[in-house]
């Protein structure tokens, strides 16, 4: 009961802020010129980009597209969010029916005042240097955490239109209510995946992603089976913990593996992602990099640059010294201070991560999932 009280004290605190809501959508928009051509006639409004409607199909009526080169050769789109926030990152959902390279050579900038006349210098979001999929939603990540009123994407010396059919912003207001709550470790017991596991048959031990994560700090990888690995012959290891929710992450604490073999923690990047790295494309949010000499046994703190907030952990391992150069976790804390529950589904935990928590087996998660349920529901 206590923990069901907690934990509604928290949401509702939390429903304050704005991290994964999308904080664009039906917001006021503007931009440097309008496409309105075709057969039938299509009126491309900067408004259908925060529509909500995420078709892709340029002639079903629902992407923006900038004028012509020839008219607008340095075209830009914007939104006003209505007041001063902090802009965490965004999605831009490319047309899918022709012309993907059209989302390219991009800057996303963000503005106090109105873009079309201010005259102050925007502070640097991200950029889309290369093509996009047709069809497909790319997500970027502020390179800091970036405040302003306005959000705007340009392309200048454009060689053909801006075209959109979708934009989603991340961020909101950091809640002043949540900086009492101590940061603690949000990752145990929380769904891993990984790029790939080792099998050792003649022990019967596999070394799965949930062991980084359950809190057991058994160093020994053989006796003590509470360390995961990669397996031979991936030569990007890569592993992922899933929060569950946004968090204010102020450090990563890897325990190295004790019984041998403690050179394996090194080239190793540590980082943060505001969405599902198996359905968004996006460039993790750095923390620092692991680059080696951790003796075995021992802790290695990755601390990250203020204010972080994200909901995955991102761990990989950047090069291969030799074929055992394999990524070796024993236990991963995350420090972390809640921000908000996920906006996408309005729930604590996506569709997929039941699916997750059964293949980690993960013990004691279905009744702390119960009662996050539970407590959700009845607000």
């Amino acid at each position: 009961m206590e923990l069901v009280v907690c934990l509604a004290a928290l949401i509702a605190a939390g429903k304050a802020d704005s991290f994964g809501f999308n904080i664009a959508q039906n917001r006021p928009t503007g931009s440097s010129s309008v496409f309105v051509n075709g057969v039938p006639a299509i009126t491309a409004s900067s408004s259908l980009a925060v529509d909500g409607n995420y078709n892709s199909n340029f002639f079903a009526g629902s992407c923006f597209s900038s004028d012509v080169p020839a008219n607008d050769p340095n075209p830009f789109w914007f939104v006003d969010l209505g007041s001063r926030v902090y802009v965490s990152g965004l999605t831009i959902t490319n047309r899918g029916d022709c012309c993907a390279d059209r989302l390219s050579g991009l800057t996303i900038e963000v503005f106090e005042f109105s873009p079309p006349t201010s005259i102050e210098i925007p502070e640097f979001c991200s950029m889309v240097i290369d093509g996009v999929d047709l069809g497909q939603t790319v997500s970027l990540s502020c390179s800091r955490m970036v405040t302003g009123r306005y959000v705007r994407i340009r392309k200048p010396a454009a060689t053909d239109p801006l075209t959109i059919c979708e934009v989603f912003v991340s961020g909101g207001n950091f809640n002043k209510n949540l900086l009492n709550i101590p940061y603690t470790n949000v990752a145990r017991n929380r769904p891993v995946r990984a790029s790939s596991q080792f099998n050792f048959a003649v022990t019967n031990l596999t070394a799965s992603p949930g062991l980084a994560v359950d809190g057991n700090f058994d160093t020994d990888f053989v006796n003590g089976r509470s360390c995961y690995s990669s397996a031979i012959g991936d030569l990007t290891p890569t592993l992922y913990i899933d929060l569950g929710a946004y968090y204010y992450i102020n450090s990563i604490i890897i325990t190295n593996r004790g019984d041998c073999c403690a050179e394996r923690l090194r080239n190793i990047n540590v980082g943060t992602l505001l969405k599902d790295p198996y359905r968004f494309v996006e460039l993790p949010r750095l923390c620092d990099a692991i680059t080696g000499n951790v003796p075995g046994g021992a802790n290695f703190t990755v601390n990250c640059f203020a204010p972080t907030v994200g909901r995955y952990i991102k761990i990989q391992k950047t090069r291969h010294v030799d074929g055992n150069d394999l990524l070796t976790l024993c236990e991963v804390q995350v420090n972390g201070r809640f921000a908000s529950f996920t906006g996408i589904t309005n729930k604590p935990f996506d569709n997929d991560v039941a699916q997750v928590l059964s293949e980690n087996v993960i013990n004691g998660s279905s009744e702390l999932n119960s009662k996050l349920t539970l407590t959700l529901d009845g607000l």
